[in-house]
């Protein structure tokens, strides 16, 4: 079952951290952190889209004050 990691956790398979997207081999074990809040169900591909941070030019105007 194919699951998205919500807190940091260590499993006898691997350790996992938050916002990685795991194939869970036990699906039991999966409904479990996911009924716990460590965890929420993905449906599709194990590929995360990853978030592409951009400068932008903020221009800012300087006033002075008497």
């Amino acid at each position: 079952m194919k699951i998205k990691i919500l807190e940091s956790i260590s499993a006898v398979h691997g350790s996992f951290s938050p916002g990685e997207i795991a194939d869970w081999p036990d699906s039991k074990d999966a409904k479990r952190l996911i009924d716990a809040g460590i965890a929420e169900a993905v449906g599709g591909p194990t590929r995360t889209k990853k978030k592409v941070e951009t400068a932008q030019e903020t221009k800012s105007v300087e006033t002075a004050t008497e």
